[in-house]
């Protein structure tokens, strides 16, 4: 198909983010990149552009699955503010980016840069305690 999010292997999006699990209508995926400590992404499972055409019940799911993994995330990592964010200009996949900022840390009080100029990238085994905890927390 050639979609970021619908296709089962995607060169651009295994190169960035790790897939954490399936929740009731998205797909929640962890970031490589951690400079904001817990950074995910929730992917609309069936493929949609825009949150309009999501019908009533999809649209409900979605939004209950933002909200809890938003919450895991802000439990999980303690951030000061989670800012949730939709880009789609070049990827017309509907997803939303979970952003945790931290007072005093990388990007607080600023905008925020979709990509960092310097990632902070973590050893293997740290991304798979940050998986499971959200599988954990999320019951996943």
């Amino acid at each position: 198909m050639g979609c970021f999010y619908c296709d089962a292997h995607h060169e651009g999006r295994e190169a960035i983010m790790l897939r954490v699990g399936e929740m009731k209508a998205g797909v929640l995926y962890l970031f490589k990149d951690q400079s904001h400590r817990g950074r995910c992404v929730l992917a609309l499972k069936n493929h949609r552009r825009e949150l309009c055409e999501c019908p009533p019940e999809e649209l409900a799911d979605f939004a209950d699955d933002l909200s809890r993994a938003s919450g895991a995330v802000k439990e999980l990592w303690g951030c000061t503010k989670l800012n949730l964010a939709s880009f789609g200009d070049t990827n017309p996949h509907l997803h939303f980016h979970i952003v945790p900022k931290y007072e005093g840390g990388f990007e607080f009080g600023g905008s925020f840069q979709i990509t960092n100029p310097q990632p902070e990238i973590l050893p293997a085994g740290e991304y798979e305690r940050m998986i499971a905890a959200l599988k954990e927390k999320l019951d996943i």
